[in-house]
């Protein structure tokens, strides 16, 4: 009698295993998609967090085994996305936030702006096999909270332009230590800075995800750090070994209370005086300040073309090294301005 139980139930798994494998989904008419969200331009309207219901048309002798059951979009499985139950005439999943979804919806979401996608929704297995769909009948909305914190984002940027354009107008920041003069290297740590952390917050605030900082952004952030740092260490020890002035041995009768002395640098513009040694503009400077421009320009060009912090070419990394390896080692012979 066991056995015979037992036959009879390896019997009926195997039966349902054996249908369940065999579901041809191509006989399978999906009549409607109805959400918690409603429609939208006759299209069913989906948010996160929602529930789909696929009413559904098949033959008689299909069987549909919830556990088999994954949703797909535009033809691309999602396996994070089980059905919760399938009944003769309906299926339901639950539609919520994660990795597969915006791995399928990527084309979408890389892009400025766009926080919703117009797709195909349907069901099938794990195999690939599912129900084809000819035209879009879901209008997916990925990110409900985009038009908050893209003001936050924007607000938090120009906060922090005033706030660096406001120090610097007072001296603080960009000048050389003990100097009245713009300092080369700390604009360029300066640039960089910004640029990078302006980007870094606009892709957060536009697709809600603390983007990956890539290896060249590292480097970069790096390399103008490191001339900043030799540039002041080289200055500090022209300091030291700057000639001093003699005591005086006789004492001379206080002069007249005199003007207050502009230095020179005060005169001229950023531009002459991040460009300029005692001997004016030198090349290494300029050569210095250009590729810097053009790079930073290339960068943040990069980031508004593929929605991503830029991974660079070796060369330029390797042209923005040079550069500045080539103003800090002839920075040496710069005196005390």
């Amino acid at each position: 009698m066991k056995k015979a139980i037992i036959c009879a139930l390896c019997l009926f798994i195997g039966m349902s295993i054996s249908q369940a494998q065999t579901v041809d989904f191509s006989q399978i008419t999906i009549d409607s998609l109805v959400t918690d969200s409603g429609t939208r331009k006759n299209l069913s309207f989906v948010q996160l967090e929602d529930q789909l219901t696929f009413y559904i048309t098949s033959p008689d002798s299909t069987r549909l085994l919830t556990s088999e059951l994954m949703l797909y979009v535009n033809g691309v499985a999602l396996p994070d996305y089980r059905a919760m139950h399938a009944r003769k005439n309906e299926v339901v999943f639950r539609f919520f936030e994660s990795d597969t979804l915006r791995g399928a919806l990527k084309e979408y979401i890389n892009s400025w702006g766009v926080h919703n996608a117009l797709v195909r929704l349907s069901f099938g297995n794990k195999k690939g096999n599912h129900v084809l769909i000819d035209e879009q009948n879901a209008d997916i909305e990925f990110d409900p909270n985009y038009a908050t914190r893209s003001w936050i984002g924007r607000i938090i940027i120009v906060i922090m332009v005033i706030c660096f354009f406001f120090l610097v107008k007072k001296g603080y920041f960009i000048k050389s230590v003990g100097s009245t003069k713009y300092s080369l290297s700390r604009s360029q740590l300066a640039w960089w800075t910004m640029i990078v952390i302006c980007c870094y917050i606009a892709l957060w605030s536009d697709s809600g995800v603390l983007v990956e900082l890539t290896a060249d952004t590292l480097i970069l952030i790096g390399i103008s750090a490191g001339t900043a740092a030799a540039a002041q260490t080289i200055d500090q020890n022209n300091k030291k070994k700057a000639p001093t002035t003699p005591p005086e041995t006789e004492p001379k009768p206080e002069p007249k209370e005199a003007e207050p002395v502009v230095h020179v640098y005060e005169k001229q513009s950023f531009f002459f005086q991040v460009l300029s040694d005692k001997d004016g503009i030198s090349i290494q400077r300029f050569q210095s300040v250009v590729f810097t421009f053009f790079i930073g320009v290339f960068f943040v060009f990069e980031v508004v073309s593929k929605f991503e912090m830029p991974d660079l070419d070796p060369g330029i990394l390797g042209l923005m090294g040079i550069s500045s390896a080539t103003y800090a080692g002839l920075k040496t012979n710069e005196t005390k301005q």
